[in-house]
């Protein structure tokens, strides 16, 4: 379907051409069961003046996010059209928002559609949104159920901003840097899966610092996110992991070993803990550390009580590098052993 709206005193004529070719008008009535419009082709002022039975969801005027002081009322308010009469629920994060528990109130008039958080405290602060349903389809503006947060990486290092957001149709996604779009190459990854968005930094350095902003947008409304990456700048000769040790999986009886080399000049201490707990080479456990900067932790007869998460920190007056692993594993008195 083509629309155009023409104005001019006297009332103008108008001929529509395809090819050159004069298009004769078909003055025969439409077969209204049949007229199916989209409002992202036909303007809202014009809907008054054309046959339009059915039309799906759309969000004329979204949801925007609202600031209020504690103790107060929010309202969120948006308006909805769409032929059926579009169903409206609202959302608190995954959560219907229904009046019965007392806390929201909702109503609509005339296709305005609003939700009273009544009485608001530190605990109602979230993500909430309004969700338009018909026969014809879904509306639903974009939401972030994860927004990005701050991130601070040392230099070289991988930097990941991810967000989860979700909206019908799915929302487009576009990331920015300083204001600047950013567009997928070998030092920047955009990666998705399902409703999971991400921007990888490879090798984050200090030209990358700043603002990252996520955009999210569909035809029923557009939300954004933003947050900092600061690159921490390594001394010359600062400890660094050029190997890290590994996170494994053992059973009970074996023994777990974890290797690593580190990088530093001076050559750095490298110090392990469990948990809270310092460890030191005993009975069970061994320390070894050589000049080439290579070493590990062994740990033998492996127990139960050896599942958890190990810190190695290579330690020295330039500063400290640090590496986080895991023991994993199921106890079962059947066999007596630990099962990844």
């Amino acid at each position: 379907m083509f629309v155009a709206e023409v104005v001019g005193v006297p009332k103008p004529g108008v001929k529509w051409y395809h090819n050159k070719s004069l298009l004769e008008l078909d003055e025969r009535v439409p077969d209204k069961k049949s007229m199916v419009v989209s409002l992202d082709v036909l303007p809202l002022a014009l809907l008054e003046q054309a046959a339009v039975t059915e039309m799906p969801p759309r969000f004329a005027v979204p949801v925007t996010d609202i600031r209020v002081t504690e103790g107060l009322d929010a309202v969120f308010e948006c308006v909805v059209t769409g032929t059926p009469v579009p169903v409206v629920q609202w959302f608190r994060g995954d959560t219907c928002a229904t009046p019965g528990t007392g806390k929201y109130v909702v109503s609509q008039k005339e296709g305005l559609h609003s939700l009273k958080v009544k009485t608001v405290g530190p605990s109602d602060s979230g993500l909430y949104h309004c969700q338009a349903t018909n026969r014809l389809g879904e509306g639903k503006a974009p939401v972030f159920l994860k927004q990005i947060s701050d991130v601070e990486v040392w230099q070289g290092d991988v930097a990941r901003l991810s967000v989860t957001v979700t909206g019908s149709p799915t929302p487009k996604i576009q990331w920015f840097f300083n204001g600047r779009k950013l567009t997928p190459c070998m030092d920047c990854k955009l990666v998705f899966v399902g409703n999971d968005h991400s921007l990888i930094l490879p090798h984050a350095g200090v030209q990358d610092e700043g603002e990252y902003r996520c955009v999210a947008s569909n035809a029923h409304g557009e939300t954004s996110c933003s947050a900092q990456l600061h690159v921490c700048r390594r001394q010359p000769g600062s400890p660094c992991f050029s190997r890290e040790p590994g996170s494994v999986q053992c059973a009970l009886g074996s023994t777990a070993v974890f290797e690593y080399t580190v990088e530093g000049r001076p050559c750095p201490d490298v110090l392990w803990s469990k948990g809270s707990e310092r460890l030191l080479s005993d009975a069970r456990r061994s320390i070894a550390q050589h000049p080439d900067g290579s070493g590990s932790l062994t740990v033998r007869h492996c127990v139960e009580e050896d599942t958890g998460l190990y810190t190695c920190r290579a330690v020295s007056v330039l500063g400290e590098a640090t590496s986080v692993l895991t023991v994993t594993g199921k106890y079962r008195p059947s066999n007596c052993s630990l099962f990844p």
